[in-house]
């Protein structure tokens, strides 16, 4: 069953494309005929590649494992229903770790909601579809007559099997403190935290935590009210008696000097020169030499529904649940941009409810593209005794 977007009128920009064997069909109407095809390029899965090499790598304890050394097939996942006939919910990513042994990592189709909207930027440009229209799209087979569950075409040339991809080269493993989990679990608030979750733990020192709000919120101080946001940074660590992988905010970075309106923040220039000195300075002390940009934060300092008054159920609910504090499209295309590959990415955003209440989400990747999920709070970290 296809799934919704609306049309944007701005032409995406890319490098050049390399097949997989999927595409995208995108319709005007549920179940209608198709309007387009747009190829899943190579490019357009790599963070769910690199998710695979998240979990199936850096949390199982191989943590010199790099990006670039990470290949996988690719598999259309079918479904059949008996009133709507063949579909395809997903694809798996399927990575050999020894021979004869074989990890499977399943991603909806929802996690390529970007190839939809590049097809539809460019639907728009050419005059088949008109800014902000409705359109449906579904995952599909394709490339060189795919067969579903079978292999496709072989991106770039590279002299891979065909249906198989691999991490970019340059990306080699991250670096890691060492530091015990439990000594930071021990008292560790928890914010948003289900316990079901099974996502790497990220924690913020209670500084930290306050500086990112602060920061954030801080362009809604002025009339009219704009953006304003920064970066998080810290050391991605693994507890040398577990193995598991884990972050620790320690402070924000924010992007003064950049452009900043209700809707957007744009870092300029000067911003990432700047961000990146202090970045290096830190990284050449003994105490900081982990340090790395972690994600980012910033704030949705609006009302949300452009400010609609609160629906009638409002008063009478305990917490209000319309919020501005939510990533938009926008947001996700510069998360992909920026933290392309790096599966431990986060990201902040502090808004308002209806009510004008302060409200907050977090994110990580999950399923390949930016979930909701929690952290903890911590009142201190010290690397150098902790380690």
């Amino acid at each position: 069953m296809p799934e919704p977007g609306t049309a944007v009128p701005t032409l995406a920009l890319g490098a050049a494309p390399e097949a997989s064997p999927l595409s995208l069909q995108l319709h005007r109407e549920r179940g209608g005929p198709v309007i387009a095809v747009e190829p899943v390029e190579s490019r357009d899965l790599i963070d769910a590649l690199a998710e695979v090499w998240f979990e199936t790598d850096l949390r199982c304890g191989r943590t010199t494992t790099g990006l670039r050394d990470v290949e996988a097939r690719i598999r259309v996942v079918e479904r059949d229903d008996p009133e709507i006939g063949r579909y395809y919910p997903g694809f798996d990513l399927e990575r050999e770790l020894v021979p004869g042994s074989c990890v499977s990592r399943h991603f909806p189709r929802e996690c390529l909601e970007h190839v939809a909207a590049r097809c539809a930027k460019q639907l728009v440009a050419d005059g088949t579809l008109e800014s902000g229209e409705l359109y449906y799209y579904g995952l599909a087979p394709g490339g060189s007559g795919l067969a579903p569950g079978g292999s496709g075409l072989t991106p770039g040339g590279s002299g891979l099997a065909p249906g198989v991809i691999r991490g970019p080269e340059g990306r080699g493993a991250p670096r890691f403190s060492s530091v015990p989990l439990r000594v930071l679990r021990d008292g560790a608030e928890a914010f948003d935290v289900l316990q079901e979750d099974r996502v790497y733990p990220v924690f913020f020192t209670r500084t930290a935590r306050e500086r990112a709000e602060r920061v954030s919120r801080q362009g809604g101080d002025v009339q009219p009210a704009v953006e304003t946001g920064g970066l998080l940074v810290g050391p991605l660590c693994v507890c040398p008696e577990t193995g598991e992988v884990f972050a620790v905010v320690v402070d924000v970075l924010e992007a003064s000097g950049s452009t900043s309106t209700k809707y957007s923040l744009t870092y300029s220039g000067p911003t990432w020169a700047r961000i990146q000195r202090a970045l290096r300075g830190r990284q050449s002390q003994p105490a900081t030499q982990y340090h790395r940009i972690l994600g980012q934060c910033h704030g949705h300092n609006f009302l949300p529904f452009e400010g609609a008054e609160p629906c009638e159920a409002c008063a009478l609910a305990p917490v209000c649940s319309r919020s501005s504090a939510l990533l938009s499209g926008d947001d996700r295309t510069w998360c992909r941009a920026v933290f392309s590959g790096e599966p431990w990415q986060l990201s902040q955003v502090f808004g308002l409810d209806a009510r004008s209440g302060l409200t907050e989400t977090f994110y990580g990747q999950r399923g390949g593209s930016l979930a909701r999920r929690g952290y903890w709070v911590i009142d201190e970290f010290d690397e150098a005794c902790l380690g």
